[in-house]
């Protein structure tokens, strides 16, 4: 239990933001949650571009980003990503589940404060990162909720599944997840994010975001392939 419990914390902050903002948003004018929402997207942008920055090897940054587009698209993932909201939806009987679903998830999960905050805590048993994490985390669930749906809540659940499954398994990612590769695997998830933040500014979802996720896969095996002495610069 002591090597998950930060997981814990911080799945109990996003929940206890949720639930505030289930609370307080009922009491917000549909015009300041719509606006809200767009501040909400340019806060997300924000904090992508700033995990993105400095952008240290942009030709393995936009391989990654392009070749997992391509690989999400044909494997259809962001429509497989709308059915699964659709079918979530339809199972616990209440619409807007996975638009705060499906951003909650990938705004509490991709960066680097995830994997090393759970990798702190798998080996020596201190949460100091993911107890800020939960902060964090827990203020935007407030108002992610309030605009994007309860499915928010549901994010927090995975989020604490995920991070307790790197603390557990922190002994094998120490490892790997270091120095250059986590770095790329930082400032793709950083553009993620940062295109998560002008989907809702757009507010028509013009980016498809889970055609995007194995784009977080491919600065592992460009890694590889560069050790054994295939540039890309």
């Amino acid at each position: 239990m002591s090597h998950v419990l930060g997981a814990l914390i911080n799945g109990v902050g996003i929940v206890v933001g949720s639930l505030i903002g289930l609370l307080w948003g009922k009491h917000l004018a549909e015009d300041f949650r719509g606006q809200a929402l767009k501040v909400i997207g340019l806060f997300v942008v924000l904090i992508g571009l700033k995990m993105a920055w400095p952008l240290p090897d942009p030709i393995n940054t936009l391989l990654s980003i392009i070749l997992g587009a391509w690989l999400g698209s044909a494997l259809q993932l962001d429509r497989r990503l709308e059915h699964f909201g659709a079918w979530a939806e339809s199972r616990v009987g209440q619409s807007g589940f996975a638009k705060g679903f499906v951003a909650g998830t990938l705004i509490f999960n991709i960066g680097a404060m995830a994997i090393l905050g759970a990798l702190q805590d798998g080996l020596t048993g201190k949460f100091t990162i993911l107890a800020t994490k939960a902060v964090l985390d827990g203020t935007t669930a407030i108002i992610l909720t309030s605009v994007a749906g309860w499915g928010v809540m549901a994010a927090g659940v995975v989020t604490a599944l995920y991070e307790g499954a790197l603390s557990l398994l922190a002994g094998d990612l120490s490892t790997v997840l270091k120095g250059v590769l986590l770095t790329d695997v930082t400032v793709v998830g950083g553009l993620m994010i940062a295109a998560i933040g002008l989907n809702f500014i757009l507010d028509n979802g013009v980016i498809k975001i889970g055609n995007l996720l194995p784009a977080l896969l491919l600065p592992v095996l460009l890694l590889w392939l560069k050790s054994h002495g295939l540039e890309f610069l």
